[in-house]
């Protein structure tokens, strides 16, 4: 029997071996764990880029993770780093294969970002040769940030490559501004809220369209003046929650129109963004603006024979109306004071958030690139000033923070999740509530029925 060539055998097999490619996925593919993307198949599934990172250092690096909800989050594209438990269990759960993992591979770098990085820093300086300028303090450094594209490298290259991220001094006067100006709006929001003299709104829509009243010097004088008397606490009803809900709601679509990011949205986008933002608007005012003679941490407080008494867990309106804490949950209207009291309440001031880290967290959740109703321009603007906004945010904690930053970040992050989960069950309640009792106030348009 003759024995072909070797050269022959080598011809023969070169087509499987051209063949052996990474395999194709169809144009517009979707990652399966998050929705986002997908970059191609990835530990034989579908995945982008960002989960099969995140797969293969959880197990490389043998991380375990733990759920701090019912193990049940959503992971979708906005919101696919808030709870790691669940992300990893919906990998395993959508296919990921860990034997696919080749352990023996180099550690996983962010390669892209260092490569933009670098790429950015010789562009710079070959434009500094050329111009002939000379000053050291004008050569881009190893410490540079490119921040004035807002991106996801950006942010990564921010919190991972830097012990201290910061912002260059034009980035850090720019956020210095975005600050200054959202205390100056929040001032007026408080001062109306602590009256609680105004009229709320009957439609959200007509108030779209007229002038801001924050900016109304006679308005402000008028409904601004502090209240003559104070009153006992009294329990708050679901009357009473209503009642401050739409205040609050009225409160939010008046900061809204002052944001500088309205003006070149369309009307629509704009309602998008507010009906979005209206269950979590209200929570996290009053979370935040409660004033309580106790902190939460401080669990008991002695009578005069010496006996312990728990002290009540409350949040507070400003007309002395509460919402309390008991014991153990029994439905949706106390589950929802509990959620709200447990991980806002004491989570800001375990924190100590500061009201200028506030405004720029709130001004932060606003921009909500999934709001329902948003248009293709709408949201690739909100994704694009959202990513601006999340690496300022966290550059500006380091600032303020230091080696704090990074868990006061993660935790706000992580706080976002249980407002938009104690939202849910506010909507119950009133949703339950709408069946009964038709108002078209501003929680029907903005939050039951729609606009």
């Amino acid at each position: 029997m003759l024995v072909p060539p070797v050269s022959m055998i080598m011809y023969h097999e070169l087509p499987s071996i051209k063949n052996k490619k990474r395999e194709k996925i169809p144009e517009g593919t979707l990652c399966v764990v998050c929705s986002d993307l997908a970059s191609g198949i990835h530990y034989s599934v579908a995945s982008c880029n960002g989960c099969k990172t995140f797969f293969r250092r959880a197990l490389v690096n043998k991380q375990t993770f733990t759920c701090q909800f019912t193990g049940d989050c959503v992971v979708g594209k906005s919101v696919r780093c808030v709870c790691r438990s669940c992300r990893l269990k919906k990998c395993f759960d959508m296919g990921m294969d860990p034997k696919a993992i080749q352990h023996d591979r180099d550690k996983i770098r962010y390669t892209k970002a260092l490569k933009k990085k670098r790429e950015e820093e010789k562009r710079l300086k070959e434009v500094i040769i050329k111009e002939d300028i000379g000053s050291p303090q004008s050569i881009a450094s190893d410490t540079y940030i490119n921040t004035s594209t807002p991106s996801s490298s950006t942010m990564v290259n921010c919190m991972v490559e830097h012990d201290h991220p910061s912002l260059d001094p034009d980035a850090q006067n720019d956020v210095k501004s975005i600050i200054d100006d959202l205390l100056r709006i929040e001032t007026k929001v408080k001062s109306l809220r602590n009256s609680f003299r105004f009229e709320s709104h009957p439609s959200a829509t007509s108030c779209m369209y007229s002038s801001c009243l924050l900016d109304d010097v006679s308005y402000m004088e008028e409904n601004t003046m502090p209240q003559e008397s104070t009153v006992e606490p009294f329990e708050c009803s679901l009357e009473n929650l209503r009642e401050w809900f739409v205040r609050d709601l009225s409160l939010m679509l008046e900061w809204g129109k002052c944001l500088p990011i309205m003006e070149g949205l369309l009307l629509n986008d704009k309602l998008a963004l507010m009906k979005a933002f209206a269950p979590i608007f209200p929570l996290i005012q009053l979370a935040f603006y409660t004033k309580n003679e106790f902190e939460c941490d401080i669990v008991i407080k002695l009578e005069p024979d010496c006996t312990p008494k728990p002290i009540p867990e409350r949040l507070n309106y400003p007309d002395g109306s509460f919402i309390e804490k008991g014991g153990k949950p029994a439905n949706s209207w106390e589950e929802m004071h509990a959620m709200l009291i447990d991980g806002c309440y004491k989570m800001m001031r375990q924190l100590k958030i500061k009201e200028s880290t506030f405004v720029l967290y709130k001004l932060l959740l606003f921009h909500n690139p999934d709001a329902e109703g948003l248009s293709s321009l709408g949201k690739k603007t909100i994704e694009c000033e959202r990513m601006r906004l999340l690496t300022q945010m966290y550059c500006y904690l380091s600032t303020e923070r230091g080696r704090e930053a990074q868990t006061i970040f993660s935790n706000l992050l992580m706080m976002s999740a249980t407002l938009s989960k104690t939202a849910s069950f506010i909507k119950r309640v009133f949703d339950f509530n709408h069946i009964f009792n038709r108002t078209n106030d501003l929680i029907d348009q903005l939050i039951i029925v729609g606009l």
